[in-house]
């Protein structure tokens, strides 16, 4: 109880009220990135936390998830019928880096909150504070789908070696 001294009263009666039996110590589980996230023949593609687990400290699983849908629309539309696999190729493109940077703010964020110096919160409560970073909370994944989808499909066509780089 000593961690939670200073926790509102509530906080105190509800860990005395839960039987020791009951208690569960839940790891948090991190995977490595895939390399990809589509299949061999790009007709499948895997979405959200099946492609790209986040960590709870990222507060971005369900975001991503989120962006990943809109931008595997808007490349299957540009694409059409005919094109999927360039669709499914494009949408992997188009999100991956973007995904692993995400990712890499809830490592940053657990990192800082698992070796925490709560003297130094109690001194400075704001050196704790969940960072909000415009890149990643004021993204437009359609606009930014839309605005990529033409030269990244371009990059991943056979022929696009053999073109003069722009």
């Amino acid at each position: 109880m000593r961690v939670v001294d200073c926790w509102a009263p509530i906080v105190h009666a509800i860990i005395r009220a839960t039987p020791q039996d009951k208690l569960v110590d839940w790891k948090l589980v991190y995977r490595d990135p895939l390399p990809t996230w589509i299949s061999p023949k790009a007709r499948i593609a895997l979405l959200g936390d099946a492609a790209h687990p986040f960590l709870p400290t990222s507060i971005q699983g369900a975001s991503q998830a989120m962006e990943d849908g809109v931008t595997l629309a808007v490349c299957l539309e540009l694409a059409g019928k005919v094109n999927v696999p360039e669709a499914v190729r494009a949408y992997e493109k188009i999100r991956y880096d973007r995904v692993r940077a995400a990712q890499k703010t809830g490592e940053t964020t657990r990192d800082k909150w698992h070796k925490t110096d709560f003297g130094r919160v109690r001194a400075n409560p704001a050196s704790i504070k969940l960072p909000r970073e415009k890149w990643l909370l004021d993204h437009d994944a359609e606009a930014h789908a839309y605005a990529m989808y033409a030269d990244t499909a371009a990059s991943l066509r056979p022929d696009a070696e053999a073109r003069p780089s722009l």
